[in-house]
């Protein structure tokens, strides 16, 4: 059964409180299609926040008691003190506290909050947050909801693909989803998905599904004319900020549906 963010949602509201329930989801998909548009900052900043709405479920599960206020940190004691009875299993209990502890950790450390001079938010901190926040997801699933692992995964991978109309990955693959796309916004969008922002032209050729080579040829052309992207080593082009600039305020709300 394929199921949207919404069918989701009311099912875990039967099992943890509606608020949490639509955070932990809604978290977790905005950082997903965060990261697929190379957004590295606010997917960090999801992470974190997608950490407090699953450990208050995990506390109402454990406890019985829901709590608005609780932060991670404090969640995570109170998961790991061994003096207390529990309703969650030990070693569940363990290993989602570190886990979120590490998640959380980046929200604070790497410079997606604070004003850091030897961090900034890049494509290996969101990816390390994103892929343990999946983790932490599927393990949440599991216990609130008990499913299989099977159908977890599959209930994960669709409510993103649901939701996020504008770039699927598959297998490291992404794919531009938008029709009637013109060849420069293609570009645009694949180099501001890549990682490093960066890709050489025979990538652009390739990613562009609906494009013809001429087509790319010309719309890189054009970019580089236009310095919304710039040639680096010997056969790549890189994203400017004038180009990033155009992504935000153009191109993306073009083609993500208005809530």
């Amino acid at each position: 059964m394929r199921r949207t963010s919404e069918q989701l949602i009311q099912e875990l509201s039967k099992m943890v409180d509606v608020h949490f329930a639509h955070a932990v989801v809604e978290c977790y998909v905005e950082m997903q299609q965060r990261f697929l548009a190379g957004d590295w900052q606010p997917a960090e900043l999801d992470g974190g926040r997608f950490c407090e709405a699953v450990s208050r479920c995990l506390f109402q599960m454990d406890t019985g008691k829901i709590d608005h206020r609780q932060l991670p940190g404090d969640i995570r004691r109170h998961l790991l003190n061994k003096s207390i009875p529990h309703k969650l299993g030990s070693k569940d209990r363990y290993h989602l506290a570190k886990v979120i502890e590490v998640v959380y950790g980046f929200r604070s450390d790497r410079g997606a909050v604070h004003i850091s001079t030897e961090y900034t938010a890049n494509y290996m901190d969101s990816m390390l947050v994103l892929h343990a926040s999946k983790w932490i997801f599927a393990e949440f699933l599991r216990l609130v909801w008990n499913r299989d692992q099977k159908v977890v995964a599959e209930t994960i991978a669709q409510i993103v693909q649901l939701e996020h109309s504008v770039i699927h990955e598959l297998d490291g693959k992404p794919l531009i989803l938008a029709r009637d796309i013109s060849a420069t916004d293609e570009v645009l969008l694949l180099l501001y998905h890549a990682a490093n922002n960066r890709l050489s032209r025979v990538e652009l050729r390739e990613q562009a599904a609906g494009q013809s080579s001429q087509n790319v040829n010309v719309a890189v052309s054009r970019l580089i004319k236009n310095k919304e992207i710039r040639p680096v080593a010997e056969d790549e082009v890189a994203l400017t900020p004038n180009g990033q600039k155009r992504i935000l305020e153009q191109v993306l709300p073009k083609y993500t549906p208005q809530k």
